[in-house]
């Protein structure tokens, strides 16, 4: 298949599950199976992937994919599929593992690298390089332990892990609500921030931040669908029964979400992050008279604790009105951020 971008290959990234971190070069012109039978060239052992799962068939003109009738399923970018084209930046779920087709440029005046191995076997990785892996918190750590898997959750067949960073929490509630997965969503930012979204048959029906079961569970959906970095990690074990539970389709939650994150943007470039801590200096120098009641209102909550998560916990607005109050406050200096970096 000819790519614009000059000599090079195709490559399948496991960017998430059992095998992350794992590569294997795609030969032009061949099929290759991929299951779990251990006679096939990519082996993938794990309880979800059928003996004979899915077939990508590369040819000069273009790379396609067809599931084998397996009994989970094949998805590619969220839709699940018996047969389709491949591009570039597409993701592949089969099982647990996320797979991104990749294109990898050669230099034309150097030789080209050696290939890689052809088989993926038990815990076996080829081309795996070791990258510095944010650890889950201390309650999402504990809970999925709890179930005898490890953080990366490479001990159970129910545990699906990896980093938002390469595979967006959008992407991720599309191919779980498409594939209809139950369990809980454990994600834990670079700050510390842990939220979970529970999900019962590809519904949610569940979320929470930082264990605050008070805070309505759609604020805390569209709130954790916001986050762009940290660690995932989805243990189909996990189940939270909350008092005031949703029956929402991921796609509804998305959109609503998106619409969220828009208006956040339109607020402007220096809205603070979910984690801010904020500083009142004394004396107070801007006028409270010049404040609206609604911004008395977030002044006051700032008062009595200066976060960003508490201010939004506690506002009685929705979190826009809630936000654009801060940050009129910020702009006028009546705080600042206690954590600019």
């Amino acid at each position: 298949m000819a790519h614009k971008s000059g000599t090079g290959r195709y490559v399948l990234k496991f960017i998430s599950g059992r095998y992350q971190g794992g590569e294997f070069a795609l030969d032009m012109n061949k099929e290759l199976i991929i299951g779990r039978s251990s006679e096939l060239e990519m082996v993938l052992i794990e309880d979800m992937v059928s003996r004979h799962h899915a077939k990508i068939t590369t040819t000069e003109d273009e790379i396609t994919i067809e599931d084998l009738g397996s009994t989970n399923g094949t998805f590619v970018n969220g839709e699940k599929i018996t047969k389709c084209k491949l591009k570039e930046g597409d993701r592949i779920l089969i099982g647990t593992s996320i797979i991104k087709l990749v294109f990898e440029e050669f230099d034309a005046s150097q030789p080209p690298p050696p290939p890689m191995s052809s088989v993926l076997a038990g815990e076996a990785l080829v081309e795996v390089e070791e990258k510095p892996v944010l650890s889950l918190s201390s309650g999402a750590a504990k809970r999925v332990a709890q179930h005898g898997a490890t953080s990366h959750g490479n001990t159970q067949s129910g545990v699906l892990s990896g980093v938002i960073d390469q595979v967006p929490l959008p992407d991720l509630l599309q191919l779980f609500g498409a594939s209809k997965k139950t369990g809980g969503l454990f994600i834990t930012t670079p700050a510390g921030t842990e939220g979970i979204i529970y999900l019962r048959e590809g519904r949610v029906y569940g979320a929470v931040i930082n264990h605050n079961y008070d805070v309505p569970v759609e604020k805390s959906v569209y709130r954790i669908m916001a986050w762009t970095s940290g660690n995932f990690l989805l243990d189909t074990s996990a189940s939270y029964d909350f008092k005031e539970p949703i029956n929402e389709t991921v796609e509804s939650m998305m959109m609503e979400s998106m619409r969220i994150i828009d208006e956040t943007h339109a607020i402007g470039d220096d809205v603070p992050p979910y984690d801010a801590i904020f500083r009142i200096d004394i004396p107070i120098v801007p006028k409270l008279r010049d404040l609206s009641p609604e911004q008395l209102d977030i002044f006051q909550l700032a008062l009595n604790e200066a976060t960003m998560e508490y201010i939004l916990n506690n506002s009685t607005m929705d979190d826009i009105e809630t936000t654009k109050a801060v940050v009129h406050l910020l702009r006028n200096k009546y705080m600042v951020l206690a954590n600019p970096d």
